[in-house]
């Protein structure tokens, strides 16, 4: 009778390994059930536990600065990202880049310095870049009489037998400003209305001044005047500007000149009555700008 021991059926039927001829196979040992592998050592405290929601924690760290591509998508209609994490990303980095644009701009003009008398280098001076300077504009000091001001031939040409009326302030000249204000009428009343009046004025801040008179002469007052027509002057002072205005019903007319030179502003205006007189546009803008150039020309 064989003493081969019967096999068991829960172990199957499969081959054992082969070993070498005269050496028997380690892992094979006699068990309560028959021999068979050895079961595999259990450590001592038993198998070890697995968490039941996945690995154990990391231990914390020392956080680290916060990254501005770590910030949460917003969140948009039913919980998810808005617009996708990429659109995000995208927005951060147009973001970032206006940022970095402001911050060369800052750095370039060097910031708010507000109080400080600092001005662009200018041609000689350490850091700067040869500009030429400006040409220095006319300083006016010396002003003749207001009923001097303008060539009697100017005068006798536009309104013969003209008088002239000195301005109220043309012998009051201050030390930082000089006016003058004369005014040409016909004596009696024979013949069409007509008026020529200047008003002079030598100061600092001549371009404010010219721009403030420029203003009002373009404006409408009411039914009172019209602007009717306006152009720059050409060949006059450094700026000039003509209006043409009056009122509607034609029965007052004016050309005024407004022109700047320096340190001078000259308002001539030459007034006429349309119904009663054959005077036109032309003419009457060419003599306001005759009685400016003499008044410039007459100034040192």
């Amino acid at each position: 009778m064989s003493e081969t021991p019967p096999v068991d059926p829960r172990q199957g039927f499969g081959d054992r390994p082969t070993q070498p001829f005269g050496q028997a196979d380690p892992s094979w040992r006699p068990t309560a059930q028959g021999s068979g592998p050895a079961p595999a050592p259990v450590p001592p405290h038993g198998p070890p536990s697995v968490p039941p929601h996945g690995p154990p924690p990391v231990p914390p760290q020392a956080p680290a600065a916060p990254s501005a591509w770590a910030q949460p998508v917003p969140a948009g209609p039913g919980g998810g990202p808005r617009g996708g994490s990429r659109i995000w990303l995208i927005a951060g980095a147009a973001a970032l880049a206006v940022a970095v644009t402001v911050g060369v701009v800052v750095a370039v003009s060097g910031g708010d310095d507000k109080g400080t008398a600092s001005g662009p280098p200018s041609a000689g001076v350490p850091g700067g870049a040869g500009k030429a300077e400006e040409p220095t504009e006319k300083a006016f000091t010396k002003v003749p009489k207001g009923c001097e001001l303008v060539k009697a031939s100017t005068v006798e040409a536009i309104m013969p037998g003209a008088a002239c009326t000195p301005g109220l302030f043309d012998d009051k000249d201050l030390a930082s400003m000089i006016t003058r204000g004369p005014r040409w009428e016909r004596p009696g009343h024979d013949g069409p209305f007509q008026t020529l009046d200047v008003h002079l004025s030598v100061m600092p801040g001549a371009k404010g001044n010219y721009d403030m008179k420029k203003s009002v002469a373009l404006k409408d007052i009411g039914t009172l005047r019209k602007v009717m027509d306006s152009k720059p002057v050409s060949g006059l002072g450094q700026e000039a500007f003509v209006v043409y205005a009056g009122n509607p019903d034609g029965s007052l007319t004016q050309a005024q000149v407004i022109v700047r030179e320096g340190n001078a502003v000259v308002t001539s205006n030459y007034t006429f009555s349309r119904k009663d007189s054959t005077t036109t546009q032309k003419q009457a803008e060419d003599a306001a700008a005759a009685v400016a150039r003499d008044v410039l020309g007459s100034l040192s």
